[in-house]
C-alpha cells in the first residue's frame, strides 16, 4: 500500500498548506529490496519517512554478526531521536521489499515541531511508545523464557487477529533475542494448544485471552 506524508501519525491533523510545504522540500526516492537507506553512524540530517514497503533496522555486533533490531512497515519515520539531538543514525536500515521514501530536511522538521504544538505532542507520544516498547523487550529478555517472550510479542501486535511476520521467524527471534529454531518451537507449541495458527508469513491468533494469559506467566525457576 502507498502512503503520503499526511498518513504519518506525527503529521496527522496538519493543514493542507503545511503539508504542501513539507512535500515541496521533501526528496523522494525508491529503493529495490536489499538496498541500504541509511548506515549506522552516518549523520541523521534528514527525517526518513517510509511511504511504501518494509525495512529492517540492524546493527553489526563486535563479532561481525548482524543483529536485527526491528522490522518496520510503512507509514513510519526513522530516527526521530537522532534528528532531535542532531546525532548519527543508530542503525543501518535495509529495504526488505521495494520501498518508497521521502527525505525531509532537519531544518524543516524542527521548524514544524517549534511552530506546531500538535506535531511536537505527537512526536513525544511516538518516542514515549518506542521507549516503552524497548523497556518491555529488555525486561522480557531478562526475565522470560522464549515461549513467553513469543507470546508477549504476539499480544502486543494482535489487535486485528492477524500478526504479520515481516522478517519471518528469524526476524521475530532477532527482535526478542532468540534463535529462529527456538521461536519455531514456541510457535508450534502455541499452535498445538489451539492458541494460534501459523500461516504463510503471518500468525493468526485464535485465542487472544489464553495468549495474554501465557504472556503474563513468569519464567519458572530452574
Amino acid at each position: 500500500m502507498t502512503y503520503t506524508l499526511a498518513c504519518l501519525p506525527m503529521f496527522g491533523g496538519l493543514g493542507e498548506e503545511r503539508l504542501r510545504a513539507l512535500e515541496a522540500v521533501a526528496r523522494a526516492r525508491r529503493y529495490a529490496a536489499g538496498q541500504v537507506l541509511c548506515t549506522e553512524g552516518d549523520p541523521a540530517d534528514q527525517l526518513i519517512v517510509l511511504l511504501e514497503g518494509r525495512v529492517k533496522a540492524g546493527r553489526v555486533s563486535a563479532e561481525g554478526r548482524e543483529v536485527v533490531l526491528a522490522v518496520e512497515a510503512a507509514p513510519v519515520a526513522f530516527d526521530k531521536t537522532a534528528l532531535l539531538v542532531d546525532g548519527p543514525h543508530r542503525a543501518t536500515r535495509t529495504a526488505m521489499t521495494a520501498v518508497r521514501v521521502a527525505y525531509l530536511p532537519r531544518a524543516a522538521v524542527m521548524d514544524l515541531v517549534a511552530s506546531e504544538p500538535s506535531v511536537a505532542a505527537r512526536m513525544l507520544r511516538t518516542l514515549a511508545a518506542s521507549v516503552r516498547d524497548l523497556d518491555e523487550r529488555l525486561l522480557d529478555a531478562a526475565t522470560r523464557d522464549v515461549p513467553s517472550r513469543v507470546a508477549s510479542w504476539l499480544v502486543r501486535r494482535c489487535a486485528g487477529g492477524r500478526v504479520p511476520l515481516h522478517g519471518g521467524q528469524a526476524g521475530l527471534g532477532a527482535e526478542i533475542g532468540a534463535t529462529r529454531v527456538s521461536v519455531n518451537r514456541a510457535l508450534r507449541g502455541l499452535e498445538r494448544r489451539g492458541v494460534i495458527e501459523i500461516g504463510a508469513g503471518e500468525v493468526l491468533v485464535l485465542d487472544p485471552h489464553l495468549l495474554a494469559h501465557l504472556a503474563a506467566l513468569p519464567t519458572p525457576p530452574p
